[in-house]
């Protein structure tokens, strides 16, 4: 009878542009980010391993409970990696809509849309957002506490539902603070990140399960740029491609480390003392 070999290990990534774009954009195909990482580590190391990055520029944790039994139910994943919290940290008051709406990427080509675009969304867009940071300015260190309680709420949810299926490993991704050249025009940012950094933790104490955690950033941008947040996110917003690189090495090595206690993405031959491979090889 044929060995037992180990699974592929299942990784899903959830989350907004911080998963799915690197700053700047236009660079090489070894520009990779960081769930292509995770997945370039782990085959390196020698474990067979699948990865679906799900993610939508300027998601937030609301949308998870709306889509968790499309793209958890059927796939089933052994780790779930979610990277919210930031999005929802943007914006004093500008909707989710007029943000996607504003900085569109689906938008298609013609001269009455350019005109559009350029004379009519732009502008509306660059006034409000001008609005919105003197407002920020003023109020901002003293808002966002209702709207991180609301972003646990959603998250802590999610791994309720999620942990029935199999008790998966989820990974709740730090928020770092904005890169300088954003700060001006977010100027409360920083305070309703570290709202839902604190939530966060939070939920993790909640749930109580030695695998859901925190994954710490900061760390690691402190270890690779000295905390210099203009080099870890240029644009202000998005990771460096080598940031990107730093935050999937490191995840391939804590999901490749829990991994290893799970006897389904073991290689059950590699230990002799296993009963169920002894009994078949003497079955043999």
């Amino acid at each position: 009878m044929p060995s037992p070999r180990p699974l592929p290990l299942r990784v899903l990534v959830k989350g907004p542009s911080t998963v799915n774009w690197t700053s700047w954009m236009g660079g090489p195909r070894q520009d990779l980010t960081f769930p292509r990482v995770i997945e370039e580590q782990l085959l390196e190391s020698g474990r067979p391993v699948d990865v679906q990055a799900i993610t939508m520029t300027s998601e937030k944790a609301t949308r998870l409970l709306a889509t968790w039994q499309r793209e958890v139910l059927g796939y089933s994943p052994d780790v779930i990696i979610l990277a919210y919290g930031h999005f929802e940290s943007v914006h004093l008051f500008l909707p989710r809509w007029l943000e996607r709406h504003g900085n569109s990427f689906k938008t298609r080509r013609g001269p009455i849309r350019k005109l559009y675009r350029r004379h009519v969304v732009r502008p509306i867009w660059r006034g409000l957002a001008q609005v919105q940071a003197k407002v920020d300015a003023v109020v901002g260190p003293y808002v966002g506490v209702r709207r991180a309680r609301r972003l646990g709420a959603d998250l802590e949810q999610y791994i309720s539902q999620v942990q029935k299926v199999g008790s998966p490993m989820v990974l709740l991704f730090e928020v770092l603070p904005p890169g300088p050249r954003i700060a001006g025009w977010f100027p409360g940012m920083a305070r309703r990140i570290a709202l839902a950094n604190r939530e966060m933790e939070a939920v993790v104490q909640r749930v109580g399960l030695e695998h859901v955690r925190m994954f710490p950033i900061m760390p690691l941008a402190e270890k690779h740029a000295e905390g210099d947040m203009g080099l870890v996110q240029p644009d202000g917003f998005h990771y460096s491609p080598q940031m990107h690189r730093h935050i999937g090495e490191a995840l391939a090595v804590e999901i490749d480390a829990w991994a290893a206690t799970q006897s389904h993405l073991t290689d059950m031959t590699s230990d002799p003392t296993n009963d169920v491979t002894n009994d078949w090889a003497n079955d043999a």
